[in-house]
């Protein structure tokens, strides 16, 4: 096998790329009134994936996805 030394990666990340997260923000406040939501999350670069969340409502569950995944395009199912 070969071995690898001092290889060097580069990560970019941009400011505006970097999900924000927190109660209100990615997922709902305490005792709030939620339903169970379905969403699918296309980010750019990357796979499509479903994500299984909680929210009060289709725009809310779709805020949600948007502040975890900055740019990416969301639907709620």
């Amino acid at each position: 096998m070969t071995e690898i030394r001092g290889a060097l990666l580069h990560w970019r990340t941009e400011e505006h790329e970097t999900g924000c997260y927190g109660e209100g923000v990615s997922r709902p406040r305490h005792n709030a009134r939620v339903k169970d939501f379905t969403v699918l999350v296309y980010p750019r670069g990357a796979q499509p994936l479903k994500w299984y969340t909680r929210a009060e409502s289709k725009t809310a569950a779709a805020k949600y996805a948007q502040n975890r995944w900055p740019g990416a395009t969301v639907e709620v199912v």
